[in-house]
């Protein structure tokens, strides 16, 4: 989606249908299937899914608990898969556009700025961890949960430090607070129809099955 602010409103909305049953979930999961490219963006980049682990281990607990383990899993399921293709459908700079459209030139920016440097930091990691895959295949090493400890170690301490480095830079700036960014958007037709059908499935997902037939007819 070329817009920031329409994939942002869908979004939004889609998830809010994800989380509301599982009809809704079902809906969601077809919106992020057919509507979005996030099938093709985790076939580039996978590492988005380890967000799946704590989940599991929910579910997991939930199910030992007889708890309503697969409702949870579906529909928080698909509202991991949805905001990991908003994470990477994201560009450099479209969140601070966002917040200072909608917030102004202090707040937003502000906000905006945040966001922006969170976002970064997800991408820093992304990098390393592309990096240390490659390293561990050149070496022949397996790379297993064996590793996953001490290089989890290494990139939460390589992030503390750019963080420090970019704390640092905005002080050395002399920043304060807001900010100048002059926004701009483009959308395409797409971007409509995809919004379009966020909404249709968020009226769908609330709405009883019996009154939908009700009213088509």
């Amino acid at each position: 989606m070329q817009d920031p602010r329409l994939r942002l409103f869908s979004v939004i909305v889609i998830s809010i249908t994800a989380f509301s049953s599982l009809t809704g979930a079902s809906l969601a999961f077809l919106w992020w299937l057919f509507c979005t490219n996030g099938l093709g963006l985790l076939r580039r980049s996978s590492w988005p899914l380890l967000a799946f682990i704590p989940l599991l281990l929910v579910t997991i607990a939930l199910w030992i608990t007889s708890g309503d383990w697969i409702s949870y899993l579906v529909r928080l399921g698909v509202v991991l898969l949805i905001a990991i293709f908003a994470y990477q459908d994201q560009r450099p700079g479209e969140f601070m556009k966002v917040c200072s459209w909608a917030f102004g030139p202090v707040r937003g920016f502000d906000l905006g700025l945040a966001g922006e440097m969170a976002l970064g930091s997800l991408r820093f990691l992304e990098g390393e961890i592309e990096r240390v895959r490659q390293a561990f295949f050149v070496k022949g090493i397996p790379f297993g949960i064996q590793s996953v400890i001490p290089v989890s170690a290494g990139l939460v301490f390589g992030l503390l430090r750019r963080s420090e480095d970019q704390a640092d830079l905005l002080l050395t700036r002399g920043y304060v607070r807001g900010g100048m960014a002059c926004p701009r958007f483009s959308r395409s037709r797409s971007d409509i129809f995809v919004s379009g059908i966020a909404i249709f499935f968020f009226i769908l997902g609330f709405l009883p099955v019996r009154e939908f037939f009700i009213l088509i007819q």
